[in-house]
């Protein structure tokens, strides 16, 4: 199949970006992709999941960051990183940074954060309401990025908002592009002292494990800079609203809070059926140099495929009866926020153990949770971001 086959939408106009799963939904029985003047849209979940494993495609960051006018190596410190490179510098890259990103580390940071998650529970729960983001979602990542890295805690604050600006590249929207770039360069500021501080004490923590590498020759230290701002891009911004998306989906309906209280095994089920029902990352991109063959699509050279994962979610032919939100659902495929293959999340294990130790903590505390209004998410961009939810709860 050639794009001049495919159907083509207008993603520019007001009608889809009203509703564009509708407008997917409409197309799904004539194809699994469109065309736009951006490139192909490609909306089945077979077809997201092909972008990602297909060895022609890399992920679309980079281009994304030129169009926007952005330096991506002036960002990120002008190294190799995990998104941006592909065979023979993938494969090494994640051998390096997956040393630090292992079942027992993850286990070993378990009780920090459950100890967290539970120190501020206990600091909103007497009032029995409060702002979900605020008072608790935003407030637990960038403290255990820090750990990660081995800053002190007391800059966590300011990571998740470094964090929550840098993220604006992948909406690849121009008028962003000064705000990014001031907090990328606040970010490599950051890491330099941290490199100083490990250079003299290094520690367990992943910034010493990358130097120990530049040190056996394996990475450079512009790697270092560029592997700490896409750790700091990929988790610490994308965890937070991703709680405050499962918080909307579980405070919709009351017995959803007490099917999970009544029978906590359902919890890691639950907040994957949240994670398909509202996905922190609605939209990705991958991009192909030399052109490739996705499913029976021939995609011409120098094209962005635009990964619709909100679309893909919602795919009846892999999801049945997709628009009902079922939590104990067992789902037949994986939810698609932390990608697949070769590009499949390192840190989907502690993201998804901050998920659990946050929501563990508020189920012990609170018999009911309930939405206070209708919360305030922004799906304008290429992920949904929760600017505001209010709830109540009942103390347990």
């Amino acid at each position: 199949m050639r794009l001049e086959e495919l159907p083509r939408i207008d993603i520019g106009s007001g009608e889809f970006a009203a509703r564009p799963l509708a407008e997917f939904d409409r197309l799904r029985p004539q194809a699994w992709a469109a065309v736009s003047d951006r490139g192909v849209e490609a909306f089945s979940y077979r077809g997201v999941e092909a972008a990602y494993k297909e060895n022609e495609f890399c992920a679309g960051v980079t281009k994304l960051m030129e169009q926007m006018g952005l330096d991506p190596g002036a960002m990120s410190g002008g190294g190799r990183n995990l998104q941006a490179n592909d065979t023979p510098d993938h494969p090494k890259l994640r051998r390096i940074v997956s040393r630090w990103f292992t079942p027992r580390q993850v286990d070993n940071l378990r009780p920090r954060v459950e100890a967290l998650a539970g120190s501020l529970a206990d600091s909103i729960t007497p009032a029995g309401s409060g702002e979900f983001m605020s008072g608790i979602a935003s407030r637990i990542p960038g403290t255990v990025f820090c750990w990660m890295i081995g800053a002190p805690d007391d800059v966590g604050e300011h990571v998740y908002k470094l964090s929550e600006t840098i993220l604006q590249t992948f909406d690849g929207n121009i008028d962003d592009a000064d705000d990014v770039m001031t907090a990328a360069i606040e970010m490599r500021a950051l890491v330099e002292d941290l490199i100083e501080q490990k250079r003299r004490r290094p520690d367990d923590a992943l910034l010493s494990i990358l130097l120990a590498a530049v040190d056996d020759g394996d990475l450079y230290v512009e790697d270092v800079h560029s592997l700490t701002f896409e750790m700091l891009s990929a988790s610490t911004d994308n965890t937070a609203h991703s709680a405050g998306l499962a918080a909307s989906v579980l405070g919709q309906e009351p017995d959803r809070w007490a099917t999970v209280r009544n029978d906590r095994t359902l919890l890691p089920n639950a907040l994957e059926e949240c994670a398909r029902v509202e996905p922190r990352v609605r939209v990705d991109s991958a991009w192909t140099e030399t052109g490739a063959t996705l499913l029976d699509l021939e995609v011409p050279p120098q094209t962005m495929v635009w990964q619709h994962i909100a679309a893909a979610h919602v795919d009846p032919e892999v999801f049945p009866d997709p628009y009902r939100v079922d939590i104990v659902r067992p789902l037949p495929e994986s939810q698609l926020n932390f990608g697949v293959g070769r590009h499949f999340c390192l840190g989907a294990a502690l993201a998804r153990m901050e998920l659990a130790a946050i929501y563990t903590a508020l189920l012990d505390r609170w018999t009911d949770f309930r939405l206070d209004d209708e919360p305030i998410i922004d799906r304008s961009g290429t992920g949904s971001a929760v600017k505001e939810l209010r709830f109540s709860c009942t103390p347990a």
